[in-house]
């Protein structure tokens, strides 16, 4: 289990050196990894810009550091091997962002993950079963690159 609080994170990259913020612990992190077999993640923000004035390129550092953690991960989840569920518990904060009631925000949450079917598992699947139709479709397509033109950009993607 971890916990991270608010405040927390802030307070880490106002008065972490660069060694402590790039610092990667191999032999923790991968041994993580090799006794993760699900993962659950409860995101419950009572101040989401919290990191607002820290330096970008200090949360990037971060990050990146982490670069090989998450593709450890990753590849295991790939092999069927860890199973993931991100949930969200709606905070006061969370609902006051949106302009709502913090009911309001829970209610909304309800809807937006399918729980106030009679059977939110089978909702799911039939989505998941949807996403691969489109996948597949999209995967034949052959796509070498993706061309996105607007008034403040002109990107190429290759896929």
């Amino acid at each position: 289990m971890e916990y991270l609080p608010d405040g927390v994170s802030k307070h880490f990259f106002e008065h972490a050196s660069d060694d402590q913020i790039t610092y990667y612990p191999q032999h923790y992190l991968h041994g993580k990894v090799k006794q993760l077999t699900h993962l659950i993640q409860i995101i419950a923000e009572a101040d989401k810009y919290e990191l607002v004035d820290t330096d970008p390129k200090k949360i990037a550092a971060r990050v990146s550091s982490r670069l090989k953690f998450r593709q450890e991960r990753d590849k295991k989840e790939m092999a069927g091997k860890l199973s993931r569920n991100i949930s969200m518990y709606g905070t006061q904060a969370m609902a006051d962002d949106v302009g709502m009631s913090l009911e309001e925000y829970r209610n909304e949450i309800i809807k937006a993950c399918y729980l106030d079917y009679d059977d939110p598992v089978a909702q799911w699947k039939k989505i998941n079963a949807e996403i691969d139709i489109i996948k597949n479709k999209l995967n034949q397509l052959k796509i070498q690159s993706v061309h996105i033109v607007s008034k403040d950009a002109d990107l190429k993607i290759k896929i």
